[in-house]
């Protein structure tokens, strides 16, 4: 997500803001713990409320609906409110939604807090860059950046690994309150280290007329809504399969509650090493449209062998891994696509909502889809079909974006736009 400020505030000479960028990191982390606790504690929640395999789907995905429909007004709105009251009061949001669902006696208010998670995590993350450039020094601004594009998967990997502490002697209303604290903890520390903070001039909100009008453009060039279907169909796939591990591991294969959630912790955790690699990859010239077809290939490969009966649970387990290591190549290649195949570097914060939006769209369809099948077809043989499908989408939108970088070098301007000059 791109956040443009008129004025940096901050002194250019300034050391940078380490303690302040490692807790912003911190608050980061603890933000993604509510991704991670939901597969965590699936078992739990379906024993205690009683729901089905679809709704424990729906448990999963409902922390992303918010961001399928809001992720570029919420950016617009971060330079209105400013960067500092958009993630405290995102963290604050999220503490809540936390401590009220873990009253929950039923699927419906458990599903709405999870909603209402969904909308303070994205607030907290879209304020998070801004308030990183303000602290850094510019010749600091990679280093902390890279930093901060760790808290995704370590934050939800570690959150599987600490949830059996908690589940096992408190359950999972254990765990939400627990949640609930430690990000209103991490609230109140970033609250103190920045309350001397000052707000740079805030850009001018557009008006509806002007954003409808730029998203209509955006969606018109082409580029953009292809990277961000390409992106939506990595995420359906990787939480389908990440976020159903544990409930298969424990119910179909037997395993206890704390090994099931540790072994899918390293599976997360293996996307890691996927996204420096795809980095490092793009720095060396691989066309990106290459590494998105060849690593959706890869996942569609694994996924007849992770559903397959035939295979024993160490060789399933380990094309899990496969899959979830090479599908951390797509958000490194993609990330830097939305911004590339805006229309304007005007348009390029557009692009950027719009992937975030294909990212939540993908990541709500994908747990409600492979439950449907499996509950259809009695067992989780057929999941396959929903996920080989996903990965065609992908193979297709980067082959498609390889013809419009074919037709745009044909006509390609002498000054091209930012980002525009070559679609890689």
């Amino acid at each position: 997500m791109t956040t443009h400020l008129t004025e940096i505030d901050r002194d250019e000479a300034a050391p940078t803001r380490w303690s302040t960028v490692a807790l912003l990191v911190g608050a980061g982390m603890v933000c993604a713990f509510q991704i991670g606790k939901a597969p965590a504690a699936l078992g739990h929640l379906r024993a205690d409320l009683g729901f089905g395999l679809v709704t424990a789907g729906w448990v999963i995905s409902m922390f992303n609906v918010i961001g399928v429909g809001l992720g570029t007004l919420l950016g617009a709105a971060t330079s209105r409110i400013g960067d500092r009251r958009m993630v405290l009061g995102g963290l604050w949001l999220t503490a809540a939604a936390s401590l009220v669902g873990a009253t929950s006696l039923g699927p419906t208010l458990l599903l709405a807090t999870r909603f209402i998670e969904g909308l303070g995590f994205l607030a907290a993350v879209i304020g998070v860059p801004a308030l990183i450039i303000r602290l850094a020094r510019p010749g600091d601004y990679k280093l902390a950046f890279g930093l901060w594009g760790t808290y995704m998967p370590a934050g939800t990997a570690f959150m599987m690994l600490l949830s059996p502490l908690f589940l096992a002697p408190f359950g999972w209303r254990g765990l939400w309150l627990a949640n609930a604290v430690l990000v209103g903890l991490f609230a109140a520390m970033l609250a103190a280290a920045t309350r001397g903070l000052r707000h740079g001039a805030p850009t001018p909100a557009p008006g509806l007329a002007t954003l409808g009008r730029d998203m209509w453009e955006t969606v018109r060039a082409g580029g953009p809504p292809l990277v961000a279907l390409a992106f939506a169909s990595y995420t359906l796939n990787f939480i389908a399969v990440l976020g159903f591990l544990p409930t298969i591991l424990v119910e179909r294969e037997g395993l206890s509650q704390p090994l099931a959630a540790t072994l899918t912790a390293i599976a997360i955790a293996a996307n890691v090493p996927g996204n420096l690699a795809g980095g490092v990859l793009l720095h060396r010239g691989v066309a990106r449209w290459r590494l998105v077809t060849s690593a959706s290939l890869v996942m569609a490969l694994c996924a007849f062998g992770i559903y397959s009966d035939a295979l024993p649970l160490a060789a399933r387990y380990a094309l899990t891994v496969l899959f979830s290591t090479v599908g951390g190549v797509l958000p490194a290649t993609v990330l830097g696509w939305a911004p590339a195949t805006a229309p304007t570097a005007r348009h390029a914060p557009t692009a950027n909502g719009l992937l975030v939006q294909g990212s939540h769209f993908g990541q709500m369809l994908g747990p409600p889809a492979l439950a449907a099948l499996a509950v259809a077809s009695g067992d989780w043989s057929w999941s396959p079909l929903v996920l080989v499908a996903s990965a065609a989408v992908g193979i297709a939108c980067a082959l498609a974006l390889r013809r419009l970088e074919r037709r745009h070098r044909a006509v390609s301007s002498p000054q091209p736009v930012v980002g525009q000059a070559e679609i890689r």
